[in-house]
C-alpha cells in the first residue's frame, strides 16, 4: 500500500475571490489617485470616482456571495489614506455610520471571507505609533516594495499595528494583504515578518499573506503554487502564501477599468482563464478590486454584474461540485501548511500521521490496495460511490486510487485499512 496527501482538500480545485482595496465606507481610490497624481504627474480621474461605497451596496454584495457560496478574502484598510483609524473613527462619517458598517461586515462578510489589513493606509507610510505620515513622504506600495530589512522591528510593528486595529473592531485578521508592490522585492523577509507580526496579534499558528499574481498561460503542473514559508513542525507554526491566478476583469483598481466575464469563462464554458486553470488542475484564485465591483455610481455595478455572470457559469460548468469548491484563502493556505509539515508513514494495513497543524478535511490518496473497511482512530468511514458525495468522513474508490477524507481529532492519527 502507498499513501500520500492529496494536493487540495477533498481533491477539489479550490476557487477563491480576492477583494483588494476595500475598507469602511470610503472609496480609498479617490484619495489614492488624488494624492498620487502630483507625484506621478498623471491625470487619473480622481474627481470622477465616488468618495463613498455605501453600506447598502456592500451588504447586497456580501449577501449574494453568502447565498451563492462564494468564498475568499476581503481587505479592510485600517487607516485608509491616513484619514484616521477605523477603531477610533474616520472624520468623514458619524460614529453610528461606522459602527453600522462594521456590524454589517461581521454579520455578512466575515462568514464568507477572511478579513485582512492591506497594511495601514494603502497610501503613505506612517509612523506605527502616531499613524502620521513620515517625512519625507514615501508610499507603502512604491518605496516599501523594498522593505527596510535593517529595521525589522519597525516592519514588525507596522504590520502588527495594522492587524491590531482590525482586531480592535472585531475583525480579527487571518493574514495580511500587500498594498500594491509592498514587500515584493524582499519577499523572504516579508514572509517572515508578516507571519510573526500577525501571529503576535491573533495567535494564529499559520497566517498567510497575499502579494503575487500569476496569470501567465499554464505550461506545467503545479504552476500556481500555494507556498509555505518558514514551516516549523516543532513550534507548530508556518506562514502561508496565496497567489492569485487570474487577471482583474471586473473594473480593476480604478473602478473604470476593463469588465469582461468572457475572459474568465466564456458563455459556452469552453474558454477563458477559469476553464484553463480547471483543466490544468490549478487553483482558481480571482484577483479583484472593490472599486471595480461598485463602478462609478450605485447603478453602475459593472464588476458585480460580471462576477454574478462568472459565478453562474462556474456553477453550470460544475453543477454537482465534483471538481471545484469555493474556499476562503485561509482554508487553502492552512491545508498547504498542514500537509507540508505533516509526517506520514505506511505499514502493511495502516497509515500513521503526525500533524503539527490540525486542519479539517485531510485527504489522502491510497494506491496498491483494495480496501473493504477504512477507519480513523477506530471510527469507521463511510464508503461513497460518486464524487459529489465525497466529503469528510468518507472514502471513494476510483480505478486504482482510493480517496479518503476525515477531520483529525488531534495531531496523531491512525488510518486502518482492511481488505
Amino acid at each position: 500500500m502507498q499513501a500520500k496527501f492529496v494536493r487540495f482538500a477533498l481533491d477539489r480545485i479550490p476557487v477563491s475571490l480576492i477583494i483588494d482595496d476595500s475598507t469602511v465606507l470610503v472609496n480609498l481610490n479617490y484619495f489614492w489617485m488624488r494624492d498620487r497624481n502630483p507625484v506621478d504627474r498623471q491625470n487619473r480621474r480622481w474627481e470622477d470616482v465616488p468618495v463613498v461605497h455605501p453600506e447598502s451596496f456592500t451588504r447586497e454584495f456580501a449577501e449574494f456571495c453568502l447565498e451563492a457560496g462564494v468564498r475568499g478574502k476581503f481587505s479592510v484598510v485600517p487607516c485608509p489614506a491616513a484619514l484616521g483609524r477605523i477603531d477610533e473613527g474616520l472624520p468623514l462619517f458619524s460614529r453610528q455610520q461606522q459602527e453600522s458598517w462594521l456590524a454589517m461586515c461581521r454579520e455578512v462578510i466575515q462568514p464568507a471571507f477572511d478579513i485582512t489589513p492591506e497594511m495601514i493606509t494603502h497610501t503613505f507610510v506612517v509612523d506605527p505609533q502616531t499613524l502620521q505620515p513620515v517625512e519625507p513622504r514615501i508610499w507603502e506600495q512604491m518605496e516599501w516594495e523594498t522593505l527596510p530589512t535593517d529595521q525589522e522591528e519597525l516592519v514588525f510593528d507596522y504590520i502588527a499595528t495594522a492587524c491590531r486595529i482590525l482586531d480592535n473592531v472585531g475583525l480579527t485578521p487571518e493574514g495580511v494583504t500587500s498594498p500594491g508592490g509592498f514587500g515584493g522585492r524582499t519577499l523572504e523577509f516579508y514572509a517572515k515578518v508578516a507571519g510573526e507580526a500577525t501571529r503576535s496579534v491573533t495567535g494564529d499558528p499559520a497566517p498567510y499573506f497575499f502579494k503575487r499574481v500569476k496569470d501567465e498561460p499554464i505550461t506545467r503542473a503545479g504552476q500556481v503554487e500555494v507556498p509555505v514559508w518558514y514551516p516549523d513542525p516543532a513550534a507548530r507554526t508556518a506562514t502561508g502564501e496565496i497567489i492569485a491566478s487570474t487577471g482583474d476583469w471586473t473594473g480593476s483598481w480604478t473602478g473604470y477599468g476593463e469588465v469582461n466575464a468572457d475572459k474568465y469563462l466564456t458563455a459556452d464554458l469552453q474558454g477563458g482563464r477559469v476553464r484553463e486553470l480547471i483543466e490544468a488542475g490549478e487553483p482558481v484564485i480571482f484577483c479583484s478590486h472593490w472599486q471595480g465591483f461598485y463602478g462609478m455610481h450605485n447603478e453602475d455595478r459593472r464588476g458585480f454584474r460580471a462576477l454574478q455572470t462568472v459565478v453562474a457559469r462556474l456553477r453550470e460548468l460544475d453543477p454537482r461540485g465534483e471538481r471545484t469548491r469555493w474556499r476562503k484563502c485561509s482554508e487553502i493556505t492552512r491545508y498547504a501548511c498542514a500537509t507540508q509539515m505533516a509526517n506520514l508513514s505506511v505499514a502493511v494495513d495502516e497509515v500513521r500521521l503526525h500533524l503539527p497543524l490540525v486542519v479539517p478535511e485531510v485527504t489522502l490518496s491510497l494506491t496498491d490496495v483494495r480496501p473493504g473497511i477504512l477507519a480513523v482512530d477506530g471510527r469507521p468511514l463511510r464508503q461513497v460511490s460518486h464524487r459529489r458525495d465525497f466529503v469528510s468522513g468518507t472514502w471513494l474508490s476510483e480505478g486504482d486510487q482510493t480517496l479518503v477524507a476525515f477531520d483529525p481529532a488531534g495531531p496523531q492519527v491512525t488510518l486502518t485499512v482492511q481488505a
